[in-house]
């Protein structure tokens, strides 16, 4: 079988600190206004939007495809900061394809991991440099930020497992974390009352 251009071996340069590669194809950027249906102070959301709509996090990606498989690569960058009291986090978000898990890599910051199934089973990992995490494909996901400084990590997976976001914006992750007399705390999603 002879290869294709496309079956060649790539490699990209990461920075630890910055939690960019190079090269990437893409990379996108969620403010608070991209995130109005995540965050329970729906009051707070509109304050800040209205102050700048400050940046919550950025996704830096990259996808390897070859004649025979595909892989994802992705970095992310939650930058510290709250809305109201909760803390800055991604959307969260399923697999489109059910049978797709995915690996999380904790490089910098601190934080947690939510997971959930659809059947409301709900499971939090705490998030220091150095943790690895595997998603299993019946969990959506979210990471937060709970420190003072950016929390990047880095995620592979499959380009065909495809994102979900609709079902994490109409009901949000079983509990949401808060700060409460300068520590995190879990709380229960209002939502889910």
């Amino acid at each position: 079988m002879a290869l294709k251009k496309e079956d060649y071996p790539i490699s990209v340069q990461f920075d630890f600190n910055t939690g960019v590669f190079e090269p990437q194809e893409k990379s996108v950027e969620r403010k608070v206004s991209d995130m109005v249906k995540m965050f329970h102070d729906k009051t707070a959301v509109e304050s800040m939007i209205k102050a700048g709509d400050p940046l919550v996090y950025e996704i830096f990606y990259y996808g390897f495809k070859t004649s025979a498989s595909d892989m994802a690569l992705g970095t992310t960058r939650i930058q510290p900061g709250k809305v109201g009291d909760e803390y800055y986090m991604t959307k969260g978000h399923f697999h489109e394809a059910f049978d797709q898990p995915e690996i999380y890599f904790c490089v910098k910051g601190e934080g947690y991991l939510l997971m959930e199934t659809r059947e409301g089973e709900f499971q939090a990992e705490k998030w220091t440099p150095g943790t690895i995490s595997h998603i299993p494909p019946m969990w959506a996901h979210r990471v937060v930020n709970t420190g003072k400084e950016p929390l990047v990590f880095v995620a592979t997976y499959h380009l065909a497992a495809g994102h979900t976001y609709t079902e994490v914006e109409e009901k949000g992750f079983l509990k949401c974390l808060v700060e409460k007399d300068g520590k995190a705390t879990f709380v229960l999603n209002d939502k889910r009352k």
